[in-house]
């Protein structure tokens, strides 16, 4: 029997009831809050070997959490009030350094265009507060956040479980009768906690979101992640507020992505639409063809894509290595993959681990001197240094893969049942294990067609942000 396809698993939520489960407080759906939680349940016993996609929250460290949270006090006191026509909401996730500063290449190629008008709001990555850093209209999520989790936390009661446990419950019976699919209690213990949690925090979060846009006062957000169902309170109150929301792509999005895929019932709900953006400003018009988001798609391009092409192009050296990109969930997979590689091409090119950002401080602490035996590890903050060195890219899910098109000498799909759920669409060609990757290694490859790539990459990102920008914003009045 065929594992399920994520269009499968769309049927459990095709069903109006998830539209009458509501906060009773606040009469907001509850479903969003939890929607991605429940399918990545599911897709991870289904497609996942070492390692869960949803698990409990870590242990906040709290010698790193109270000196992070020092820092970003005074930092935002600083800054004082700030105003701005847009409002970038960031997790922190895409820093690099640029010329001795650190840079965020999923927000601040779009603060350049307009920094004046431009205020940014960013969360924080492994505690680290990026200083001296490029923009300079910034402050940090991180106080509100900190009491946003707490709340959660200490006001759970037992309706808040009881009102997680029905919702969770009818979609675990739901799962059960039409694709035969069984949660174990333990994980329906979790993600009841879980949603418990939040709907015991909504009343704050709710406030925290309005205050901030009080404050700042944008007509429009670019935030990010926006399509993923936590962020829903924040924009059902931007939505109240007559504030437009957008998405700035920021990763990979296909036909296997849960944030970015709903069933129809979903799709034609006002009440589910009001959960979502307004706008989703996509790499280019073959990613916006994959995904049915209800919300509109506009074509803009990747910034750090075209800027990064642009400067490595001419500087292409010697290409040796065979790069390895981690998924952030199963770092274990692809080190057996890269010692096995290894020991089959005996030295005739180097081979380099790419973990995940999220996976990245802790790879580190595993294995500080940046080898497991053979194999290096690669310890470059931006992906395309990697690229200019690489013989081959290979992967399994990862955006990495549609980046290092053009740069690297070729691209390699591991086509694994988790890949094919992922990318039920793709232009790559794909291996099975790591003697069919050898094989593919000597196989010549064919072109990368010129107009697949502007499909994938839409050209002059810098115009086509700003032509959305003034459209948007006089639309706006």
């Amino acid at each position: 029997m065929a594992l399920p396809s994520l269009s499968d698993l769309l049927e459990i939520e095709n069903d109006h009831a998830f539209l009458a489960f509501c906060c009773p407080h606040s009469g907001v759906l509850i479903w969003p809050l939890v929607r991605n939680q429940f399918l990545r349940q599911l897709i991870s016993d289904l497609y996942y070997q070492q390692a869960p996609l949803v698990s409990a929250v870590p242990t906040v460290p709290r010698r790193q959490a109270l000196g992070a949270f020092s820092r970003v006090l005074g930092h935002n006191l600083q800054q004082g009030r700030m105003r701005g026509e847009v409002l970038v909401v960031g997790t922190g996730a895409g820093h690099f350094q640029r010329d001795g500063h650190w840079f965020n290449r999923i927000t601040d190629y779009l603060v350049e265009q307009s920094p004046a008008d431009t205020v940014t709001v960013e969360g924080l990555v492994d505690w680290h507060v990026p200083t001296p850093r490029w923009n300079q209209r910034v402050a940090y999520w991180l106080p509100w956040q900190g009491a946003i989790t707490v709340t959660g936390r200490l006001l759970v009661r037992e309706r808040h479980v009881a009102n997680a446990r029905e919702l969770l419950e009818y979609a675990r019976i739901r799962a059960s009768q039409l694709l035969g699919l069984t949660i174990a209690d333990s994980s329906m213990n979790m993600l009841v906690g879980m949603l418990a949690r939040k709907l015991a925090r909504l009343p704050v979060m709710q406030y925290a979101y309005r205050r901030l846009l009080e404050r700042v006062q944008p007509r429009l957000v670019l935030l990010e992640q926006a399509c993923y169902g936590d962020f829903a309170p924040f924009n059902q109150v931007a939505r109240e507020m007559g504030i437009r929301v957008a998405e700035p792509q920021h990763g990979m999005v296909s036909g296997g992505h849960d944030a970015y895929c709903y069933a129809p019932v979903l799709r034609e709900s006002e009440a589910y639409r009001a959960c979502l953006p307004h706008d989703f400003l996509g790499y280019g018009a073959w990613w916006n063809s994959q995904i049915n988001v209800p919300v509109q798609k506009w074509v803009i391009g990747n910034p750090h894509y075209s800027e990064q092409r642009r400067s490595i192009s001419p500087a292409l050296g010697v290409q040796k290595d065979i790069l390895l990109l981690g998924d952030g969930i199963e770092f274990s997979l692809y080190l057996a993959l890269a010692q096995e590689l290894a020991q089959l091409l005996r030295g005739r090119y180097r081979i380099v681990l790419r973990p995940h950002p999220l996976e990245r401080a802790e790879v580190q602490l595993r294995f500080p001197e940046g080898r497991v035996g053979d194999v290096l590890i690669d310890t470059n903050r931006d992906i395309y240094s990697s690229f200019a060195t690489a013989h081959a890219v290979v992967g399994e899910v990862s955006t990495g893969l549609f980046e290092a098109q053009g740069i690297a000498g070729r691209v390699l799909l591991w086509e694994t049942a988790k890949a094919r759920f992922s990318y039920p669409q793709h232009p790559f060609c794909g291996f099975a294990d790591a003697r069919a990757l050898v094989e593919a290694l000597q196989t010549p490859e064919g072109e990368y067609s010129v107009p697949l790539a502007e499909e994938i990459w839409a050209p002059g990102w810098a115009h086509n942000y700003r032509g959305y920008l003034a459209q948007i914003l006089a639309a706006l009045g």
